[in-house]
């Protein structure tokens, strides 16, 4: 598998199944989600047609370096790795080049999406993304915003071990486009003690602007 390859597929997966939830939901201090208290609590629709790539509005200096634009396809949650391989062979031209993505159409209703995507040379995909578990994603109510995350079972760098945990926010802005953010933090600790060293912050917000209905 190309280097190129690895790394779309390594970001597709970020919106998969891939995360575990931990005791409490993720994010940064106090600002942490309880899925329990939006139980009942309706998700925003986000239905519209949206440009297929997102432009990076703002970021960490590693995504405003390598990451400024970022492919719809990549923002709503695929059920399975089966899903997520059939959208990838769809993008993919016969010299193994990804297309780009010209425009994506998002039907929601209450917390199932349908989506359409279009991408150059005609080609195109239909599928269903899903934000029925509710303990895991989060929904605040039809002007809020869907949430989800969780924290990986650890890992390690040249220091020592290490943890992390991510989140993926999605919402319309007030002009009607839809934005997602995506954070992860990694916290650090040396081999020796694992006594705790730090901890490294990402983050990056992408606007995938609204086009008309009517747009061919």
């Amino acid at each position: 598998m190309t280097r190129a390859k690895s790394c779309i597929v390594g970001l597709a997966l970020s919106c998969t199944a891939c995360f575990h939830s931990p005791p409490n939901y993720p994010g940064a201090g106090g600002n942490n989600l309880d899925p329990a208290e939006y139980a009942a609590a309706r998700c925003p629709n986000l239905s519209g047609r949206y440009e297929g790539m997102g432009e990076l509005i703002e970021g960490d200096a590693t995504a405003k370096q390598g990451e400024r634009s970022w492919r719809l396809s990549n923002v709503f949650p695929f059920r399975d790795t089966r899903q997520l391989k059939d959208v990838l062979a769809t993008s993919q031209s016969s010299d193994a080049r990804y297309l780009p993505l010209i425009y994506a159409k998002v039907r929601m209703r209450e917390r199932l999406v349908t989506l359409d995507l279009q991408y150059e040379g005609g080609r195109s995909i239909e599928y269903v993304s899903s934000f029925e578990n509710k303990g895991r994603f989060v929904c605040t109510g039809e002007n809020g915003i869907i949430s989800w995350g969780g924290s990986s079972d650890g890992g390690r760098s040249e220091f020592g071990p290490n943890r992390s945990d991510s989140v993926v926010t999605l919402y319309l802005d007030p002009s009607g486009n839809l934005i997602f953010e995506r954070g992860m933090q990694v916290h650090m600790s040396l081999r020796l003690g694992a006594i705790p060293v730090g901890t490294a912050k990402y983050f990056a917000i992408y606007r995938f602007k609204r086009l008309p209905e009517s747009m061919k």
